[in-house]
C-alpha cells in the first residue's frame, strides 16, 4: 500500500508527500526493529531470572548436603577420637564399648564436598552464561566452579590415603554381624571381632586411626570451606533477583 503510493508520487512528482511517505517508511522500520529488540531483551531477561532462580536452588541443596555430610563426619570423629584415646590407655568400660565398635566401624567413610552444578553447565554447554548480566556475579558463580574442582582434587588425594590406613584396621577386626547392614547404621561390641587387649599395644593400628580421624577433620573443614562459598554466592544471589523483581 505505502509502495504503491509511493510509485505515484514519484510519477506525479508530489516531493512533499514523497518526504512524507519515506519518513513513515523509515519510522515504521525503526519502531519494527526496537521492537523486536524490546521483545529479545525482555526474553532474555525472563530466561536470566529462571535460570539464576534454578543456580539459587542449586546452591540451597549444596549447603544442606555439606551441613549434613560436616554432622555425619564430626560423628565419625568423635568415634576416631574414643578409639584412639581407649587404645593409648588401654581401658575400655563396657558403657564405651558399643562406641568404640562403631568408631571402628566408621572409619574411612567419607563425605566430600558437594557442589551442585548442573544448572550452571546447562548454560555453559548452551553458551548462555553471558545472560547474567552482573559481572560480580558471574565471578562470583565462576568461583565456585573453581572452587569445586580444587576440592575434587584435594578428596582424591583424601580417599588414596584414607586406603592406605584401612588397608592396617581392617586386617584387625572383623564384622561379624549376621543382617545386611547400610553404611549409616550403627554397629554393637557384639557385632564385631575386636581384639581390644591386642590393639592396645599395636601401635600400627593406633596410627592408623589417628590418621583417619587426621583425614575425617580436614573433609570437616573443607567443607566448612565451601558452606562459606556457597552462602557468600547464596546471599549476592537473592539480592539480585530481589533487585531485579523490583525493577
Amino acid at each position: 500500500m505505502i509502495l504503491r503510493r509511493l510509485i505515484q508520487h514519484l510519477q506525479q512528482q508530489q516531493w512533499t508527500a514523497i518526504g512524507i511517505e519515506l519518513v513513515i517508511v523509515v519510522l515504521g522500520v525503526f519502531i519494527g526493529i526496537q521492537a523486536q529488540q524490546w521483545q529479545q531483551g525482555w526474553e532474555e531477561r525472563r530466561l536470566e531470572r529462571v535460570y539464576l532462580e534454578r543456580i539459587l536452588a542449586d546452591i540451597a541443596l549444596s549447603i544442606e548436603t555439606n551441613e549434613l555430610n560436616i554432622a555425619r563426619l564430626e560423628g565419625y570423629s568423635d568415634g576416631q577420637a574414643l578409639v584412639v584415646a581407649s587404645l593409648r590407655r588401654c581401658e575400655l568400660t563396657e558403657d564405651k564399648q558399643d562406641a568404640f565398635a562403631d568408631g571402628i566401624s566408621d572409619i574411612a567413610k567419607v563425605g566430600p564436598s558437594v557442589f551442585v552444578l548442573s544448572t550452571m553447565d546447562e548454560m555453559l554447554s548452551a553458551g548462555q552464561f553471558s545472560l547474567i548480566r552482573n559481572p560480580d556475579m558471574r565471578d562470583v558463580l565462576n568461583g565456585l566452579a573453581r572452587d569445586s574442582k580444587y576440592q575434587a582434587n584435594i578428596f582424591t588425594t583424601i580417599h588414596a590415603q584414607l586406603g592406605a590406613a584401612t588397608v592396617t584396621t581392617s586386617q584387625r577386626t572383623l564384622r561379624i554381624y549376621a543382617d545386611h547392614r547400610g553404611p549409616l547404621d550403627p554397629v554393637t561390641w557384639n557385632e564385631m571381632d575386636i581384639d581390644f587387649a591386642a590393639l592396645c599395644t599395636d601401635k600400627q593400628f593406633q596410627s592408623a586411626v589417628s590418621a583417619v580421624r587426621y583425614l575425617t577433620d580436614a573433609q570437616i573443614s573443607l567443607n566448612a570451606r565451601a558452606i562459606d562459598k556457597l552462602r557468600q554466592a547464596k546471599t549476592m544471589l537473592a539480592t539480585d533477583l530481589a533487585a531485579s523483581g523490583r525493577s
